[in-house]
């Protein structure tokens, strides 16, 4: 895309394109849970798809730079992103397999804190105290939410705590591939994202049993690979051009509120009160943060 169209849109259409990416990429958990995968093969199906779509959209949207980011590719940063993304798919894929959405959501949710203390470590940032204060309260809100994570009602019955330390790698996944992004500005974060995606659906491939991945519900399997994550990822991706990114991150946090409610509603799935307390500490805490955090660079 041309920087003369980039241009063309207002602020509007960024917070458009953000609400339309929150919103489509919430129900991405209940496909998951209707899709009937285990780990290995959800990491397959998943990996596959989705990444080969967005290896489709950088073809798209960086013609004219093709041979310049596959030359970047090789390089060291690229190599940190491509396995961070496929860590962070993985993860993801056997959290949602082993414990409450709810569990994984909201320790998912907490990537942004984690950049920020990855900062102060590889960037040198100085760590405000609006950080250390969103570290406490959302710790505290995880912990809330793990704790009693095995008092969801039609959740799997795999260990909690696992669920959530997936959870966590997962979101620590995404807080590598951020801060390495902000690291390094030429880095072709599009195709590198794409290649871990597509090497975490190898690595299931290799691992996955032929028969779990043909039993699986294919309206549910090609619904997240080949629609929901490719148009979000792209309005995600697309947003921040147009928008700030402090607006993006804030939309971001539907799919921690609205993504939970589709599971209970296609599966019944249901999070205890203490869990939702949980979760309503770690959300409004990633709000003042976010918004606080933004502020103080106008």
């Amino acid at each position: 895309m041309s920087s003369t169209a980039v241009h063309s849109h207002g602020p509007k259409f960024g917070l458009i394109l953000a609400l339309i990416g929150a919103l489509v990429i919430t129900p991405d958990t209940l496909m998951m849970r209707l899709s009937g995968l285990e780990g290995w093969s959800m990491s397959a199906w998943r990996g596959l798809l989705i990444g080969t779509s967005m290896m489709c959209i950088w073809a798209v949207l960086s013609r004219g730079r093709w041979r310049s980011d596959l030359a970047l590719l090789g390089s060291a940063p690229s190599l940190v992103v491509i396995a961070a993304t496929a860590g962070n798919n993985l993860a993801f894929n056997f959290a949602v397999v082993e414990t409450s959405i709810t569990v994984v959501l909201t320790t998912l949710a907490i990537s942004p804190i984690i950049a920020a203390v990855l900062s102060y470590f590889i960037l040198k940032e100085v760590t405000q105290w609006r950080t250390r204060a969103a570290i406490f309260f959302a710790l505290i809100g995880v912990l809330i939410v793990i704790f009693n994570g095995h008092d969801a009602v039609a959740a799997p019955t795999g260990n909690v705590l696992l669920g959530g330390f997936f959870g966590f790698l997962g979101a620590l996944g995404i807080a590598i591939v951020f801060v390495w992004s902000r690291r390094n500005s030429n880095l072709p974060i599009l195709l590198a994202v794409a290649v871990g995606t597509v090497l975490s659906g190898l690595v299931g491939l290799a691992q996955a049993d032929f028969d779990d991945m043909a039993n699986g519900n294919y309206y549910a399997i090609l619904a997240m690979g080949l629609v929901i994550m490719p148009i979000a990822w792209t309005c995600l991706s697309l947003a921040p051009r147009y928008t700030s990114p402090t607006n993006v991150s804030l939309f971001m946090l539907l799919e921690m509120v609205l993504g939970p409610v589709w599971v209970w509603a296609g599966t019944n799935e249901t999070p205890s009160q203490l869990m939702i307390l949980g979760a309503v500490i770690v959300l409004v805490t990633l709000i003042i943060y976010t918004i606080s955090s933004a502020n103080s660079h106008d």
